[in-house]
């Protein structure tokens, strides 16, 4: 009976260290797959502060295209090209 219960004892402790592997092998799957999610988290966080910048710089000198624009339309056809012409010697 005693090694019956040793026996049946002995399977279960091998049992139980299977699991545990198989646990420690999920948890570090785990574990990289959360640094990895981190890492990506940065990244986009990098990419969306550099959108970001570049959108904010494209809309300054979008603002200042539009007043050129407003500019020269209230300066007349003529004076739009002696401002270009100005502008291409002056280089």
């Amino acid at each position: 009976m005693i090694s019956t219960y040793g026996r049946v004892l002995s399977a279960i402790e091998k049992a139980l260290q299977e699991l545990m592997e198989e646990y420690r092998g999920v948890r570090k799957s785990l574990q990289d797959l959360v640094e990895g999610q981190e890492r990506n988290m940065a990244q986009l966080e990098r990419i969306g502060a550099m959108m970001e910048q570049r959108w904010s710089s494209e809309g300054k000198f979008r603002k200042e295209e539009s007043k050129d624009d407003v500019r020269r339309s209230e300066n007349g056809p003529g004076e739009i090209q002696e401002e270009r012409t100005l502008s291409s010697t002056s280089y």
